[in-house]
């Protein structure tokens, strides 16, 4: 059976669209081979004593950025061709071109990807107030004791190594906490722009323009809870012209022009409070847009979240034990106490709203009464065995503090 002409016209748009998408990262990673032959003698870019701070921040940077772009590309190229994939032997020339873009990419980035999943777990056990430990030297000596020398460390501080050592960790960790800031940043910033974003300018303009704006009167469905507003409002509105007509700040107004000017108050609020009543479905469908991006940056950008997550984690061991058990403290007494119910009830009320949902006091009651119950338990556990393995003086604080 013979397509479309429409269809053939998208599936040629989107195939296009693939084919450009792997040209551009085919040019990033043209970009990055040109930086490491000249600038690098081939290898791969990275942070160099001999080229001081600035040069190894410009690099960095330019590597970020065209690494950002390039899977960005390859992305596009994978959602075009999952879409309509281009078929081998259809077009050997074409197919053979795509595969060899694609090693040649693989070849440049490869590098890059498994240098930053490996290299983020091997910095991340390095910290400034814990012992750590470097690489030998070449000038460590050797001894058959299984107990560690003294004369080991000693003579790994008095290498010629062990101080670019010390100067490229403290690099790669300056450097690691740079990227965990700003990909935390862009992971709570993005996926709010695409929520606002979408809700404003994609689902509302389509729902309201299908739902209510081109529907009939009788046609529109408004919620019980949003019925009884529409009515107060209309009253208010009603009285309100009464009571000007009476101390005759408006003129008195026949019963045709009062007639006209009620129903005309009555399709604003009424379509008002249709508006209102799509707006659970509004809701739930950007927060699922919200939460596609979430999923996807994450995804996408692998090496800068194991990065987040080694700088949050490091972070949180560097802290005394002290602010630990009170950051436990007041965390779980914030959500899974005694005084939280009245939170958890004003959560729960704005949960059902926001979801365009009537509000069930017999769930809330039923969820405040189980659930924080069942958090607390776990939390306390997880936390419990955390800082068994962690940190066993901040256990014995936390049974001083609540006891």
């Amino acid at each position: 059976m013979k397509s479309p002409s429409w269809l053939n016209r998208l599936n040629q748009w989107v195939n296009q669209g693939a084919l450009d998408a792997l040209d551009k990262a085919y040019s990033g990673a043209k970009t990055i081979k040109m930086f490491e032959e000249q600038y690098f003698e081939g290898n791969k870019i990275a942070p160099d004593a001999q080229k001081g701070k600035t040069l190894d921040d410009y690099f960095q940077s330019l590597l970020e950025r065209e690494l950002l772009q390039i899977r960005w590309h390859l992305s596009r190229f994978r959602l075009g061709n999952f879409y309509h994939p281009i078929h081998l032997g259809e077009h050997s020339a074409q197919e053979s071109k795509i595969l060899e873009r694609l090693n040649f990419i693989e070849s440049v980035i490869g590098k890059y990807r498994h240098s930053s999943e490996t290299g983020v777990i091997s910095q991340s056990d390095f910290s400034l107030s814990k012992t750590s430990s470097l690489k030998p030297s070449k000038l460590t000596l050797k001894t058959d004791s299984s107990v560690p020398s003294p004369w080991l460390n000693i003579s790994e501080k008095l290498s010629s190594e062990y101080e670019q050592q010390v100067v490229q960790q403290l690099r790669n960790l300056r450097q690691e906490r740079k990227i965990a800031l700003r990909f935390l940043v862009l992971l709570i910033v993005v996926p709010i722009l695409a929520q606002v974003i979408s809700k404003n300018f994609i689902y509302s303009p389509f729902i309201n323009e299908k739902f209510v704006d081109n529907v009939t009167l009788e046609k529109i469905e408004i919620s019980q809870e949003l019925t009884e507003k529409f009515l107060s409002e209309f009253s208010r509105y009603k009285e309100g012209i009464e009571i000007k007509s009476l101390l005759g700040i408006i003129p008195e107004l026949s019963q045709e022009k009062k007639q006209e000017l009620l129903r005309e108050k009555a399709i604003e609020i009424g379509k008002e409070k249709a508006y209102e009543t799509l707006n659970g479905w509004k809701n739930m469908l950007s927060d699922l847009t919200s939460l596609a991006v979430f999923t996807g940056m994450i995804y996408i950008f692998r090496p800068q979240f194991t990065i987040l997550r080694s700088f949050i984690s490091r972070y949180f061991l560097g802290l005394s034990d002290i602010t630990k058990v009170f950051l436990f403290i007041l965390l779980t007494d914030m959500f899974v106490g005694f005084h939280s119910a009245e939170g958890w009830e004003v959560i729960l009320a704005t949960a059902f709203e926001h979801f365009g949902l009537p509000e069930n006091r017999n769930f809330i009651f039923l969820f405040i009464a189980t659930i924080p119950v069942i958090l607390d338990s776990t939390f306390k556990l997880l936390i419990f065995n955390f800082f068994t393995r962690k940190s066993p003086t901040a256990v014995a604080l936390l049974e001083k503090m609540q006891q």
